[in-house]
């Protein structure tokens, strides 16, 4: 299949929600199925907490005061950009850090709500290598300040089965792409059928 050549900036897919909430596992999803589609190096995911662990990533050094998250807005939304397409998760607690992401990305933002009660992202939480909740967060904690966003371009109900997301975040991101959505439909599993023994 000929991969198709996207200009850099053509959309980015800012991926948010309370930690835990599933919206890595939906990006790498997007990634994972966009990135043979298109040329290669053309998708970017842009992971928050790899890129702030990371002392060669975009974020590293940077905390949770209003000016560094106002800064981890900047990095992250500057190298989506430079890409066709950039996938950003980021749990962009607030109103004013999306108006952020809003006003740097313009037209290109494409905001991905991955809803999930708390209850079982604390659950999840559990059985992760890295905990996002600690018994006793810090005052600039970024579930501490989490509002939930009135209208996404995408809302995901992360309480069902990931499939279901999966397969509404192709479909939505086809559509923002100008692709057919069987560009980035998941191929079909082939079948194979045991002869009966005679």
């Amino acid at each position: 299949m000929t991969s198709i050549s996207l200009p850099p900036g053509t959309a980015v897919f800012w991926f948010v929600g309370l930690p835990a909430s599933g919206k890595t596992t939906l990006a790498r999803a997007l990634h994972a199925h966009l990135g043979p589609q298109l040329a290669p190096g053309a998708v970017r995911l842009l992971d928050a907490d790899v890129e702030r662990a990371d002392p060669r990533g975009v974020l590293y050094g940077l905390g949770w005061s209003p000016s560094d998250r106002l800064a981890t807005v900047t990095a992250l939304a500057q190298a989506a950009e430079l890409v066709p397409v950039g996938l950003v998760t980021l749990v962009t607690s607030t109103a004013w850090e999306r108006t952020a992401a809003q006003q740097l990305l313009g037209e290109r933002l494409h905001l991905v709500h991955v809803d999930a009660p708390i209850a079982l992202c604390r659950q999840r939480d559990t059985v992760r290598s890295t905990h996002a909740y600690r018994p006793d967060p810090p005052p600039d904690a970024p579930e501490l300040y989490w509002v939930t966003p009135p209208n996404p371009a995408l809302r995901l109900n992360s309480t069902k089965p990931a499939e279901w997301s999966i397969a509404e975040l192709l479909a939505f991101a086809a559509s923002a792409l100008g692709l057919t959505e069987s560009l980035t439909r998941p191929r079909p599993q082939a079948v194979v059928r045991r002869q009966p023994r005679r």
